[in-house]
């Protein structure tokens, strides 16, 4: 739910950034902000996957990755939005 209607702001260049470096490769939920996280799923630029943790504290068991979906891949690659 957003908190000030309907109106959205541009995606910061955090968020920019994280959703670039989702686009190269699914990387764990937990690396990411969790408002950044919200805010990508809520544009449904991102989605949920379950795959094999990096860590070693989970050493053989599934975690949730990011990954991009076309929408997130058309948006990081448009680049950042400009805003007058």
């Amino acid at each position: 739910m957003r908190l000030n209607g309907s109106k959205i702001h541009p995606l910061s260049a955090l968020a920019l950034g994280e959703l670039r470096r989702i686009v190269q490769a699914p990387i764990p939920q937990q690396s990411v902000n969790a408002g950044v996280n919200s805010r990508l799923h809520d544009e449904q630029l991102v989605e949920t996957i379950q795959l094999p943790s990096p860590y070693t504290i989970h050493k053989g068991k599934n975690i949730p990755h990011l990954k991009a979906t076309e929408a997130g891949i058309a948006r990081a690659a448009a680049g950042p939005q400009v805003v007058k």
